[in-house]
């Protein structure tokens, strides 16, 4: 019996997907609960509808479970470097300096959450990011959902072209493009991640303050996505690996230039904004403080002696406050960009080889070899970062003796709950690939769309990436797929890979996997639901006027 696609064989594989959404959005659930509960019935309708034999269910779930490890393993050192600075008080001097660098709250939220998000995907992604600069934006007085929200936002642009080109060499790896082909696939690209990256900027400052927020923002805005999607576009067919690491790097540049303006030395008359906590609506409608001065109750005064440090040590300095993020940016540029070492830490590794499995209705999928390259992974990187970190505040007498107890018990507890989610959420998209499930929700999509399909594709790479928790993943499963539909359909094949990518790179902004790493680095998990409400909206419009785009400009 063969996999014949049909609307009643469509929407069985779209339930575990739908109660998914339903669980999170609807009911509030957490990740880790509605992760659990999607797994179970994902693989029951495996099982009973798509027969995907039972052995076969329990090698895909460890497969999930061991790509889950490496996803696990940036949670854990994610945690950790925010503990390390909370334990150390680091957030505090960071909320004091970043108010005199960046004087408009707005443009503070930009730095922060949009730039130096993006700057960071552009080297690491895999969710650093979120994990870095979710705890960041609440130190300046973000509330935590919205933190994370914004953080989830910042990188979204950056998830095709950064991390070096991981999920641009993805695609081009299952798709087998000619050379000219790649470069028109990666200018087309560039120009829709343009689209996302401008979109960013706007949602940012609409979230900020509705309609005064985006006049508030407009300079800011352009400004930045000048930086980050022109030189994407610039970069795009020369060098693809870098491209995302030097779009993101000018648009810290230009980020440092815009603070100087005096249009964004003036107070904000943003008023109640939802985006900030209460204690600092005063804050954002005065006028920045002279470095000597800080804000209080909405009149400048002399600031307030800084807490003194575990052991009588010298309070905590803004630069003292960045040595997570500043060692984080130098261990990770020295490890990805200086090639001869980048190629021996790439050496040591540790694989699993899964042999293929075969459904009752016909559905083939290929073995594969799993390797784990640890001593060049995001989460090495960031591990190594949490013990630098803490082996300078403890010199500096910013930490106690004791305090590694108590920030080895805080990350273990706050990663409970993500490492159940993580696992089930990625064997669940293991289980779906290999029954078959999220073939037949491709395909028929395709059948259906006919002549729209250029409208539709990159939500093909959206729903991806949002099952996967990652571009590159969007990518390598539906490239081949997105590329016979072109040719069945006489359509351009780079305009559809190119919606693809883009369509993928916009869903990481809602991947649950990600969202999950947010809310728990922002310490409110279990508020995955609500964040997903605020990002949809985002991510289902931007990815719409890709498609639109593609339709009529690309083909």
């Amino acid at each position: 019996m063969k996999l014949e696609p049909n609307i009643w064989l469509w929407l069985i594989a779209f339930v575990p997907l739908g109660l998914l959404l339903f669980l999170m959005l609807f009911r509030r659930w957490g990740a880790a609960e509605a992760g659990v509960v999607g797994w179970m019935v994902t693989a029951l309708i495996a099982l009973t509808v798509f027969k995907l034999p039972v052995d076969a269910i329990g090698l895909k779930s460890v497969k999930g479970f061991f790509e889950s490890i490496t996803i696990i393993y940036i949670i854990l050192a994610a945690i950790l470097i925010y503990d390390v600075a909370k334990e150390a008080n680091a957030f505090e001097p960071l909320q004091r300096g970043m108010t005199r660098i960046f004087a408009h709250p707005l443009l503070q939220i930009m730095a922060i959450g949009w730039v130096f998000g993006g700057f960071l995907q552009g080297i690491t992604g895999f969710g650093v990011p979120v994990a870095v600069c979710a705890p960041l934006l609440i130190g300046i007085g973000v509330r935590p959902a919205y933190a994370v929200a914004i953080a989830l936002i910042g990188q979204a642009w950056n998830n095709t072209f950064g991390t070096l080109g991981a999920a641009w060499l993805g695609l081009e790896q299952v798709t087998k493009l000619s050379a000219d082909q790649s470069a028109t696939t990666a200018w087309q690209t560039a120009l829709l991640i343009l689209v996302v990256v401008v979109a960013s900027g706007f949602v940012i400052s609409w979230m900020y303050g509705g309609f005064r927020g985006l006049r508030e923002g407009l300079v800011a805005v352009l400004s930045i996505s000048v930086a980050q999607g022109g030189v994407t576009i610039a970069l795009a067919k020369w060098n693809p690996t870098l491209n995302g690491f030097a779009a993101g790097l000018a648009a810290l540049l230009v980020a440092a230039g815009l603070a100087r303006l005096p249009m964004y030395r003036r107070p904000s008359r943003v008023t109640n904004s939802r985006v900030l906590e209460p204690a600092h609506q005063a804050d954002a409608m005065v006028a920045a403080p002279r470095a000597a001065d800080t804000v209080s109750g909405g009149r400048h005064t002399s600031p307030p002696a800084p807490a003194a440090a575990p052991g009588g040590a010298m309070p905590m300095t803004l630069s003292a406050a960045f040595i997570p993020y500043g060692t984080l940016l130098v261990v990770t540029c020295v490890v990805l960009l200086v090639g001869p070492l980048n190629e021996v830490l790439s050496r040591p590794s540790v694989g699993l080889s899964f042999p293929s499995t075969n459904t009752g209705l016909g559905v083939v999928t290929e073995g594969s070899t799993e390797r784990f390259e640890f001593a060049t992974h995001a989460g090495t990187l960031l591990l190594v970062t949490a013990v630098i970190s803490y082996v300078v505040y403890r010199k500096r007498g910013h930490l106690d003796r004791g305090t590694w107890r108590r920030v080895l018990s805080s990350t273990v507890e706050k990663s409970v709950a993500p490492t159940i989610a993580v696992i089930t959420l990625v064997g669940m998209a293991e289980v779906m690939q290999a029954s078959g499930q999220a073939a037949v929700l491709a395909t028929q999509v395709a059948v259906w769309t006919g002549g729209i399909y250029l409208l539709l594709a990159p939500m093909v790479g959206l729903f991806g990436t949002f099952i996967t928790g990652s571009n590159m993943s969007s990518n390598l499963l539906f490239g081949n797929f997105q590329q016979a539909t072109a040719q069945a359909g006489g359509l351009s094949t780079s305009a559809v890979l190119s919606a693809q990518t883009a369509g993928a790179a916009t869903a990481s902004a809602i991947a649950p996997s990600k969202i999950l790493l947010g809310t728990t680095t922002a310490a409110i998990a279990g508020q995955e639901g609500k964040v997903l409400r605020l990002l949809l909206p985002f991510a289902v419009g931007v990815t719409l006027v890709v498609g639109l785009i593609t339709t009529f400009l690309l083909n």
